[in-house]
């Protein structure tokens, strides 16, 4: 892999990892400081309760945005990886109320998501395409992250 392209894979991790994990003490680029800025710390102290309800401000769920960035990933790493795949985007937002299993459920197929998807960045070919969607996914994620954050911030 030549030097460009190892600079934007490990570029691509930083963001993804910033927007599930959070940022390194040091490199903060788009959200708060601290581990619990990341989208999996964020939404582990929401229950199913909270997850299902449909606030003021918006008309999908926590919940929903979870499965809706979960079925992103999913599908963005398929086509990382070349794989055919149908895709219906109104599915992913179905979703509206949940229960402690199902809200547990999602949480943990969010996080191996994203370890799926970490790892495919180190793993392909890296094309132009790719790397443009990759990006997308990472800003497609961070963009959820701030949702979330500002439907948790409006909970009773």
């Amino acid at each position: 892999m030549g030097t460009g392209l190892l600079t934007v894979r490990n570029s691509l991790q930083k963001l993804l990892k910033e927007a599930f994990e959070g940022p390194e003490k040091e490199e903060i680029y788009f959200t708060d400081p601290g581990p619990s800025a990341g989208l999996m710390n964020t939404i582990e102290r929401i229950n199913a309760r909270e997850a299902s309800m449909i606030l003021s401000s918006s008309q999908a769920s926590i919940a929903a945005h979870v499965h809706h960035t979960l079925y992103h990933l999913q599908v963005t790493n398929a086509s990382l990886l070349e794989e055919d795949r149908q895709v219906d985007w109104s599915l992913s937002w179905k979703i509206r109320e949940v229960d402690e299993g199902t809200w547990q459920a999602f949480k943990s197929q969010l996080k191996e998501e994203y370890e799926n998807f970490s790892h495919t960045l180190d793993t392909i070919d890296w094309t132009e395409k790719q790397t443009v969607s990759a990006s997308a996914a990472i800003a497609h994620c961070a963009y959820h992250l701030g949702s979330l954050k500002q439907l948790i911030a409006q909970l009773p």
